[in-house]
């Protein structure tokens, strides 16, 4: 109904209203060195959303090559995920300036040592005295490279080990995943046609129509992408899509359906029977939507563009549905591989804010699930909050609704490794499973 996120709700304020970064000076005698500190210097001090700043940026500097592009960015994006620790550092000696912080995050993201050693003499014995200093002395937020209230909202429930798991892994990238678009191929001859082209892949264990990709190739020019063979979805995404689990001859509603990501996934599983409704209230990502049902040969869907989650146009669908998706707007936490901005863009305030919106989203969308069907309630984030939380207070409120275990909804082929059961609740936490973060859990409604 609303964003996804928050965060990805002032990425389409910030398009509009926030000013691009200036177009700079040619790249000067400090080279790249200087050109990654003057990026980190506007994100610094910006709410903008990195991946629209960071585009904007290179694209305003002709004068820089594809190889050099692809350094500043690593650097950059090794900046945003580390930021806490790399600003720590940074201060050891001297104030923390934007040319030992890019210098530390070209370093850590593998640049060259010609790239990274420009500048002064007393910049690089920093340098050196800096990388070896032990973890474990640093400070908390150093050490877990996330805001404290961040922390501390995730560890006094789920614990300081398994935060400080999932605090590092978030120091990697995220694989690249692909769902096979099983109406038009499978996983197999997927496998094989991305092989012939030279892209290693292999098939996600668990998952039917998930492959996994090594490196980032540029998969969205391939004739396979274009004819709807794959879509690039996470695996933790198409495993709670799976959670749904839609019959042929269903209507589906996909409550909060974005540019419709979920609502493919769900479509492929329908093999094109049944209905499936893609329910919005900005119409534009809905309109992405539509090429990309095109593309993958999907033909029993519609979309709703709705103000909000209380449009009497919903009144129409009042408990009838078989299943209901809501995948709420949350705090994202479950994705700072890909989004390691987001753990800067809010607060414990805004989590109150977060908690609210998906408690009138629940409300309004069980209206419309007829009895003995399904509401499955998603996140990508990882606060109980959020999640378990929340489910606790909708069945108070909704007596006529019980929680099934996740368990019984997917057999055991069809689950994730690593997955961890909160509550009869499934939860995907990125260092166990290899996935973004996820949280699900399926509702049925009782008969009569």
């Amino acid at each position: 109904m609303i964003n996804k996120h928050k965060s990805h709700h002032r990425r389409a304020q910030h398009t509009q209203h926030q000013s691009k970064p200036h177009k700079g000076p040619p790249v000067n005698q400090f080279g790249l060195l200087s050109v990654v500190a003057e990026l980190i210097s506007h994100l610094d001090v910006t709410d903008a959303p990195a991946d629209f700043l960071v585009s904007c940026f290179l694209k305003e500097r002709p004068n820089l090559g594809a190889r050099d592009r692809s350094v500043i960015a690593e650097a950059v994006f090794c900046w945003l995920r580390l930021k806490p620790r790399i600003q720590y550092l940074a201060q050891i000696g001297a104030t923390a300036s934007a040319l030992r912080q890019a210098k530390l995050a070209l370093f850590i993201s593998g640049a060259t040592q010609e790239i990274w050693s420009k500048g002064s003499v007393e910049d690089n014995e920093w340098l050196s005295r800096s990388i070896n200093i032990p973890l474990e002395s640093l400070p908390l937020e150093a050490v877990t490279c996330m805001p404290l209230w961040f922390y501390n909202q995730l560890a006094k429930v789920y614990g300081h080990e398994m935060v400080l798991g999932y605090s590092a892994f978030n120091l990697q990238s995220a694989p690249l995943d692909l769902r096979v678009n099983t109406l038009k191929t499978t996983a197999k001859n997927l496998v094989s046609e991305l092989t012939e082209q030279g892209v290693t892949c292999e098939p996600i264990s668990g998952l039917s129509a998930g492959v996994r990709v090594s490196g980032k190739p540029n998969l969205m020019q391939t004739a396979l992408f274009k004819d709807g063979l794959f879509e690039f979805q996470d695996a933790g995404s198409q495993w709670v899509s799976k959670l749904v689990a839609p019959r042929r001859g269903d209507l589906v509603i996909d409550f909060c359906a974005g540019a419709g990501g979920k609502t493919l996934a769900i479509g492929a599983l329908m093999k094109n029977t049944g209905r499936i409704v893609a329910v919005d209230n900005h119409e534009k990502r809905l309109l992405k939507f539509k090429p990309r049902a095109a593309r993958a040969g999907l033909s029993n869907f519609s979309t709703l563009c709705v103000n909000d989650e209380n449009d009497e146009r919903l009144n129409k669908f009042y408990a009838k549905a078989d299943r209901v998706l809501v995948d709420a707007p949350c705090s994202g936490s479950g994705t700072l591989r890909r989004n390691p901005d987001l753990k800067y863009k809010y607060t414990d305030k805004e989590l109150a804010e977060f908690i609210q919106t998906q408690q009138h989203i629940l409300k309004s969308a069980a209206r419309l699930v007829r009895p003995d069907g399904r509401l499955v309630y998603v996140t990508c984030s990882l606060f109980a909050e959020e999640n378990e939380f929340q489910i606790e207070w909708f069945l108070s409120q909704h007596p006529e609704f019980r929680l099934r275990r996740w368990t019984e909804v997917l057999p055991p082929s069809d689950r994730p490794q690593g997955a961890y059961e909160s509550r009869d609740c499934l939860l995907l936490w990125p260092h166990l499973s290899n996935t973004d973060g996820f949280f699900a859990a399926v509702l049925q409604r009782v008969k009569g």
